[in-house]
């Protein structure tokens, strides 16, 4: 019996950890192969290179990223080929296999964590035995029940984490790693509150792996536990490995609790961690307080945002924060001020979400309470609530398209400390949504874009609130150059008389010896502007260094 195992991610960057345990774990047993491909690769041309290597079994992994992708490549696979078995796994179809199985021209649905589980199920088809497994629905018999791996015998197998077929690109892709399973917290709206206590691979398994991929050429490594931080011990002793094993280029990232550090850890870490090395991923998702006990969610946030004030003064690790609109008793005036409390934080990244109803969440089934009318498909989004309203989730759409743009992207950050520190000071979200709303009345285009359109639509927003950033607009374009950019962002001076000028400087002997520099630098590696207040500014791009040169001509 010939088995392949497959998936699409959702980037070519990304890898499928599940694909890979199901391999190592049962590739001795069976005739076992797996692939990965993406959301936007052709789905009948993957269905004709599966069907072309006659395999008998398929087993897709589906999230709710690849739903639309992976119920096609069922379909297709069972018309191409009625025979052959498809298995269906993964969060998605884990919580309401009864759906899937009636849906999607599918055989089988295994639910949960299905290492040994799927082992058991091949060796019965191979067989010609009764499928009569817990965690494995059919048309015949729907399981609820959500398998757990033994993590002490996960790790007798061989390590996900070295197989030879990944050496070619591990440095190419992101390597995802688990030091643990599961969550100990409720949160209505996540997948994870469904799985039951936390389980911990051994100490020495993970640093063995770690290890591995430290002295390979991988470039990030995210880790993949729901609450990194929740046991101190655990926490500390992989931060102290990966602290001592430090090497360049490689970063790492962690979803953090930040209400469980303290103070101690927090000094640790601000003195420890090298510069671009750890990046905390911490979900706030909303500050009130009727909101968090709704969803079930324990968070006190002055703690919280104290915490993450502390790592910020560190200045060594990143931090993303998240917010989710649309929960349980947040109206948009109540998010207003959610988003205002995380974002006065300043977090190198705020990511602003919307609420999704997944499958098997209390709060999908509790979305009558809430008024909730949301998307049927994946992945399940809100379209309206009893707190918010159709036209009022689109506004924070495009104000989430204004934050991703002029603060997350990182190429406004003078601009952006100018306005939060000035004019749009307590009133983030203002800057935000006025900014989306100035984009959606303009009809500007939000794809098919130069980075210098950026810089004039802001630039155009702005003039029209009365306010003159022209010098931070300025200093933020050449910040994202290397090199002298061959267009500037307005016309404040013409092509044509810019080069005249420069090349007169560069005829201005004194000028070019009391600078140190050559007609060259003024010719080809200077950019230059008029000053307000009379004569020139001149960007010098000097070679083979990272900080550029300003100097004033007269």
């Amino acid at each position: 019996m010939k088995v392949h195992l497959t998936t699409f991610n959702a980037k070519y960057i990304h890898t499928s950890m599940a694909l890979r345990w199901l391999y190592v774990v049962n590739k001795a047993q069976f005739d076992l192969s797996f692939s990965e491909y993406t959301i936007k690769e052709s789905v009948s041309v993957i269905a004709d290179s599966i069907i072309a290597e006659g395999y008998d079994v398929v087993g897709i992994s589906v999230s709710i990223w690849n739903v639309a992708q992976s119920q096609e490549l069922a379909s297709t696979l069972k018309k191409q080929n009625p025979n052959i078995i498809l298995i269906a796994g993964g969060p998605e179809v884990s919580y309401e296999p009864n759906f899937f199985v009636d849906n999607w021209e599918i055989d089988y649905v295994v639910s949960g964590e299905g290492e040994f589980v799927l082992g058991q199920l091949l060796y019965a088809l191979q067989n010609g035995e009764e499928i009569d497994l817990e965690s494995v629905s059919s048309k015949s018999r729907i399981c609820t029940k959500s398998a757990q791996a033994d993590l002490n015998e996960l790790i007798k197998y061989p390590s996900p984490y070295k197989l030879d077929s990944d050496n070619s690109e591990r440095k190419n892709r992101i390597a995802y790693f688990e030091t643990s399973r599961g969550c100990p917290y409720s949160c209505q709206y996540c997948l994870s509150s469904l799985e039951k206590g936390v389980r911990y691979f051994p100490h020495e398994y993970v640093t063995d792996n770690l290890r591995y991929l430290i002295d390979s050429d991988v470039k990030h490594i995210k880790f993949l536990d729901r609450t990194f931080n929740l046991n101190k011990q655990h926490t500390s002793a992989v931060f102290d490995f990966l602290i001592d094993n430090h090497r360049p280029n490689l970063s790492c990232q962690f979803e953090i609790y930040a209400d469980l550090m303290n103070d101690e850890t927090i000094e640790y870490l601000n003195s420890n961690v090298p510069g671009n090395y750890f990046r905390f991923e911490i979900g706030i998702q909303s500050t009130h307080e009727p909101t968090n006990i709704a969803v079930q969610r324990r968070q006190d946030f002055p703690l919280l945002s104290g915490n993450i004030e502390k790592i910020m003064k560190g200045d060594v690790i990143d931090l993303h924060l998240d917010l989710i609109a649309g929960l349980p008793l947040e109206t948009f005036d109540r998010f207003r001020k959610s988003f205002n409390d995380v974002f006065r934080l300043r977090a190198k990244e705020v990511q602003l979400g919307f609420l999704k109803l997944l499958r098997g969440t209390n709060l999908r089934r509790d979305a009558e309470i809430y008024g909730y009318i949301y998307d049927e498909k994946a992945p399940y989004e809100i379209i309206s609530g009893n707190d918010i309203s159709i036209k009022e989730l689109d506004r924070i759409r495009n104000a989430e398209f204004a934050l991703d743009t002029f603060w997350n992207s990182g190429r406004f950050v003078a601009t952006m400390n100018f306005l939060f520190d000035g004019v749009y000071s307590g009133r983030y979200f203002d800057f935000f949504d006025e900014m989306g709303h100035y984009y959606k009345a303009n009809n500007l285009p939000r794809m098919g874009y130069q980075l210098e359109d950026l810089f004039r639509y802001l630039n155009q927003f702005l003039e029209s609130k009365g306010i003159d950033a022209s010098d931070t607009l300025r200093e933020d374009y050449y910040s994202n150059y290397k090199i002298r950019p061959t267009s500037y962002w307005t016309e404040d001076i013409s092509k044509n008389e810019r080069k005249k000028l420069l090349y007169a400087i560069g005829q201005d002997n004194d000028y070019l010896r009391k600078h140190n520099l050559t007609r060259k630098n003024i010719e080809k590696q200077t950019a230059i502007n008029p000053l307000k207040s009379g004569g020139y500014l001149l960007t010098i791009f000097l070679e083979n260094k990272k900080e550029r040169k300003q100097l004033v001509y007269s």
